[in-house]
């Protein structure tokens, strides 16, 4: 989630011997921050570079490749509302645009479908209700996968394809 530029003074990356000296994109690893309010911290918080063309995007619309899950009780259609989970992440978000379809059994592939039923993959657009840190999944491979859920079942899996502005 973006933290309006605030900056940190330090950063320590501790107990990692091998990881001392760095961490790349998707690491998981323990820091210590200082000269931060931790009530401005919250799951999802992303550490960047301070200078603003090294930064990832904080955007809410993308363009997304979705597997749907095989047993799904009700199809996605356009403007289906879902909880798109990505890391500790749970958010609301609306299927805005479904743009292409898949049958995964026949491999037939229909352009601006109505509906995605059940073990179809597709390629949708997405916004969702806040501004998070999105990238491409071929650029950042942990922060360019998500699930999306409803009602508590998982329906479809993905990749984001394009940040859109």
């Amino acid at each position: 989630k973006p933290n309006n530029g605030e900056e940190n003074k330090s950063l320590d990356v501790e107990d990692i011997p091998e990881m001392q000296n760095c961490a790349l994109a998707g690491d998981t690893v323990e820091v210590t921050l200082s000269g931060i309010d931790a009530m401005r911290l919250s799951p999802g918080c992303v550490i960047c570079h301070r200078h603003p063309s090294l930064r990832p995007h904080v955007k809410r619309r993308f363009q997304a490749k979705l597997v749907v899950m095989d047993r799904l009780a009700v199809p996605i259609i356009r403007g289906s509302q879902m909880l798109f989970h990505m890391h500790s992440i749970d958010v609301p978000a609306v299927l805005n645009k479904l743009l292409e379809s898949t049958n995964r059994a026949s491999g037939v592939t229909r352009s601006n479908p109505r509906v995605l039923p059940g073990g179809s993959s597709a390629t949708v657009e997405i916004t969702v209700n806040e501004r998070l840190v999105l990238e491409e999944y071929n650029e950042c491979r942990s922060l360019g996968r998500f699930v999306l859920r409803r009602g508590g079942d998982t329906v479809a899996v993905g990749l984001i394809d394009k940040v859109l502005s």
